[in-house]
């Protein structure tokens, strides 16, 4: 399998307090095999996570058993970025991965053999945003044109977005009647961005939570776009996929936690369990929990939603070679 190192992040965090070192968390683990591979019992799944919002169904079916219900030991294991959590899936430290679909399809277009499991997280109004300081004169898309954008880093293609962030804001300004190539793009981490804008050296940024709220909350930020309405309203944020070697292998299994996840994501819809699990899963505290914006956890796949994430990928040069979700999709 051959592993393209992309920069696509988490497609969710959490609230403002979270801190970035909590969010970032983990433990690397090389692409290499060896003994000791994840989940080599047909009943035992290992599942890569990145700290965040979008698998909190996930945590609660795990903490509340209802994997073993269907007959699973689910484990999970935590790194710092889909990159890793790839690297894991080919070393076989990991049996399932969830995150941001763009950096999933982006290795599939360039020769990975992945396998679609679920889907994780799709988007609410203002996850995505740019913002600018309140006193920039910035006050619509249209002022963008010309200035300096702060957006997460692009390792893969400069020049087009690689994240599901840059992917989705292109698109928003795009349907303004924006060209993306009007405004000057700079990546940098999305923990650096707040300072940046603080000192003028970039006059807005595109951010996520938990910044777009500390943003708001320390330096008084106004949003200029929200990335996630209209052309992109609902899109689909992060999925659950393996590698197709694993899920030809253990298909029982695979279709075991399908189930208890589509369950899990149905029960979703009660604030509760999902509010309870977040301070553990991200470092925010219980009031913040209380008050995070949630998207969707969809309890069943659409192909057709989907597929819009990677029809925008290929629309805006990310992929050479359209990825058709439907031959991704198992079973």
């Amino acid at each position: 399998m051959r592993i393209v190192r992309t920069s696509a992040a988490a497609s969710r965090i959490a609230l403002a307090s979270v801190s970035a070192a909590v969010l970032m968390a983990g433990c690397h683990v090389p692409a290499t095999g060896g003994s000791g591979a994840a989940g080599s019992a047909s009943g035992s799944i290992t599942v890569a996570v990145v700290p965040g919002i979008d698998y909190a169904p996930l945590a609660v079916a795990v903490q509340d058993g209802l994997f073993r219900q269907h007959g699973l030991n689910v484990t999970l294991k935590t790194y710092k970025s889909v990159d890793q959590e790839i690297e894991a899936l080919s070393g076989g430290h990991a049996n399932v991965a969830v995150g941001d679909y763009s950096a999933f399809f982006y290795q599939e277009a360039n020769g990975a053999r992945l396998r679609l499991i679920a889907d994780g997280y799709d988007a609410a109004p203002d996850s995505i945003a740019i913002l600018t300081g309140p006193k920039s004169g910035i006050t619509v898309p249209q002022d963008l044109v010309g200035q300096p954008v702060a957006v997460p880093p692009a390792q893969v293609n400069q020049g087009v977005p690689n994240n599901i962030q840059t992917l989705a804001a292109e698109q928003v300004l795009q349907s303004d009647g924006l060209s993306p190539n009007s405004v000057r793009w700079q990546p940098m981490p999305m923990q650096s961005m707040i300072g940046e804008l603080l000192n003028n050296s970039v006059k807005a940024i595109l951010v996520t939570e938990p910044y777009i709220l500390e943003a708001e909350a320390k330096l008084g930020a106004v949003e200029v776009l929200d990335s996630t309405i209209g052309v992109t309203g609902g899109l689909p944020l992060s999925g659950y996929f393996s590698l197709d070697s694993y899920v030809r292998a253990q298909p029982s299994a695979v279709q075991a936690f399908q189930a208890a996840l589509s369950q899990a994501q149905s029960n979703a819809s009660m604030r509760g369990p999902i509010q309870n699990v977040l301070p553990g899963l991200t470092g925010m505290s219980a009031q913040d929990a209380a008050m995070v914006t949630l998207g969707t956890y969809p309890a069943v796949l659409s192909i057709g939603q989907v597929q819009r994430v990677a029809q925008l990928m290929h629309n805006s040069g990310m992929t050479n070679n359209l990825v058709d979700v439907r031959s991704l999709v198992f079973p």
